[in-house]
């Protein structure tokens, strides 16, 4: 029985019970020997003492030795054993900030490791600057666009139900080219008028029974529309084509005498931008035409009107060897602009080459040969870029004139079958001209769900000229829209428009167009800042464009803002969202 018990299983709260207490009494054990062992160790330093009461001098242990053998090892990696504030930052991945060594109060002081648990709202803030992207400014662009879409999570500050004071206030504000948000007028300056201001347009021709924008014949139902009316009466023809030809004229001469920026004029197969001197940065008013087949090269060539392709990949090989194989609008030489010239230097140097093969004995009949493969190969070199982007053709100056001048009688401009047969080309502006109608943008206000979340989204359906996106990002940002994002559906036949990027204006147009006084002090400026030097003649050109256009109907705004020679702001964008005060776009 004893045996037994003695084998009976024990749990293991049991066991470590036993061990605990164990471990209790070693350790009084171990403290009552320690008191013993002194008190022992002090009698017999005064028994052993030659004088009575004295103690025996006992070498005592060093404090300042180490003790190798408690001492803990070291598991700190030696990468980290030096922590510093810079490793901390690189752990983080955020940039060290620079302040100066003299700010030593607790609002001025760094964020480093010592002071971070002090101020954790600084990290915060940090870690969202390094995460928000996004640019104080909405880039150009000159793409005409045909539909435009703003979601936002929150409601809009109008709504499309006009009042009347709204609808007439919104409406004498665009004809009369008046800021009636700056105004002091009797006007009404509600979000609902402001609204509606951005969303006029002028437009020549406008028959009610056709859609002339966008100009594509395709797309135009034959079905639907009747045009009978216009192809088969030749007075009615006539009559559109002479009322179009006042408007375009009228319309051209506000341009020249910088009281328009700019206008479309929109053709079935092609789309030509009239801009203002100051637009860009260019110096001189100027036009940009795509797309373009040989065919119609041919007849620019013929009219003698010089123009460029900057978009055009430079096959020709050139002496300097920092050509990036396309030419820009101001690098692009003469000879590279008259392509007639270069015709004529084809044909010389093919009576050439003939001479050259008779004389070798070769037939007549091989040299056709030879001239036609040759001539097959050029035409499919001229040909390959028809209908593309690369085919944009930019004139400049007095081609500009010249261009308007051929466009005006050029037949082609008016197509002679499909639904749109006799019907002038589209002209789009943004102020008003002779013969122009005032057409509204449709504007749609609904609330949709995305990903079972809910926004509001205003849609605007339309001839959409570049100033309408800034006017409306500007409209929100004074009605203290928080976020917002906008889609844009494009016409992808005007897109070349943006990817064309201008180069700053000479200095002698400068010299020739302001006071000797200015220039004075600004060459004064040059020299006094050299950092700011570089920027100099972009600013003045800036400033002289603000000033040239400033009766041309925008705001100062938006005169600042088309007027901007900076091509990097030149973009194509597809989508914009609004957060942070940022703009981010693709």
């Amino acid at each position: 029985m004893e045996n037994k018990e003695k084998l009976e299983w024990k749990r293991p709260e049991e066991v470590m019970q036993l061990h605990r207490l164990k471990m209790r009494k070693r350790a009084l054990q171990a403290r009552i020997n320690n008191v013993r062992l002194n008190s022992t160790t002090a009698e017999i330093s005064e028994k052993s003492s030659p004088v009575p009461g004295l103690f025996v001098s006992q070498k005592r242990k060093n404090p300042f030795v180490k003790d190798e053998a408690n001492k803990k090892p070291n598991i700190t990696p030696p990468d980290l054993e030096v922590s510093n504030d810079s490793t901390l930052f690189e752990l983080l991945k955020i940039d060290p900030p620079k302040v100066a060594e003299a700010e030593t109060s607790f609002e001025n002081c760094p964020l480093t490791f010592s002071n971070a648990f002090l101020r954790p709202d600084k990290i915060k803030d940090m870690v969202e600057l390094e995460t928000v992207k996004g640019e104080k400014y909405i880039p150009i662009d000159w793409t005409l666009k045909s539909k435009m879409r703003f979601m936002s999570p929150k409601p809009f500050p109008w709504n499309c139900k006009l009042r009347t004071s709204e609808e007439a206030s919104g409406t004498t504000g665009f004809v009369r080219c008046l800021n009636i948000s700056e105004q002091d007028s009797t006007l009404d300056t509600s979000p609902n008028a402001r609204l509606h201001r951005c969303c006029l347009i002028w437009q020549h021709p406008s028959i009610p029974w056709l859609d002339l924008f966008p100009r594509s014949a395709g797309k135009v139902s034959a079905t639907l529309v009747n045009n009978s009316i216009i192809t088969n009466n030749t007075a009615i023809k006539e009559a559109l084509y002479k009322e179009w030809c006042e408007s375009f004229r009228s319309l051209f001469n506000l341009l020249r005498a910088r009281q328009c920026p700019y206008f479309y004029v929109c053709a079935n197969n092609f789309t030509v931008l009239f801009r203002a001197a100051g637009i860009c940065g260019v110096s001189e008013a100027h036009a940009l035409l795509t797309p373009t087949t040989r065919g119609f090269r041919q007849l620019l060539n013929q009219e003698e009107i010089e123009y460029t392709m900057p978009l055009r990949k430079d096959n020709r090989r050139r002496s300097d060897g920092t050509d990036s194989g396309c030419d820009t609008l101001d690098s692009t030489t003469t000879n590279t602009a008259s392509y007639k010239e270069h015709e004529n230097i084809d044909d010389e140097e093919v009576e050439t080459q003939d001479e050259w093969l008779q004389s070798l004995g070769v037939e007549n009949a091989e040299i056709r040969k030879i001239n036609s493969s040759q001539a097959r190969i050029t035409l499919e070199k001229q040909t390959d870029i028809d209908n593309l982007k690369q085919s944009l053709v930019f004139v400049k100056g007095v081609e500009a004139q010249a261009l308007f001048n051929f466009l005006i009688n050029c037949k082609s401009a008016i197509t002679t079958n499909g639904p749109l047969a006799g019907v002038p080309p589209t002209l789009l502006a943004p102020v008003a001209f002779h013969g122009a109608m005032l057409r509204p943008i449709k504007v749609r206000e609904s609330v949709v769900r995305v990903d079972n979340e809910r926004f509001f989204s205003l849609e605007l359906k339309g001839p959409l000229l570049p100033h309408v996106l800034p006017s409306l990002c500007s409209l929100m940002k004074s009605s203290q829209m928080e976020k917002y994002s906008a889609s844009c559906a494009r016409l992808d036949s005007t897109t070349s428009f943006s990817d064309v990027k201008h180069e700053i204006g000479r200095l002698l147009f400068l010299i020739r167009t302001v006071p000797v006084a200015f220039i004075y002090r600004l060459t004064d400026r040059i020299f006094s800042d050299q950092k700011e030097s570089s920027n100099v003649l972009k600013i003045s050109e800036n400033v002289f464009g603000k000033e040239n256009l400033s009766d041309c109907g925008f705001t100062n705004e938006l005169v600042k803002y088309f007027c901007n020679p900076d091509s990097t702001r030149i973009e194509v964008i597809e989508n914009i969202k609004y957060s942070n005060n940022l703009y981010t776009w693709s």
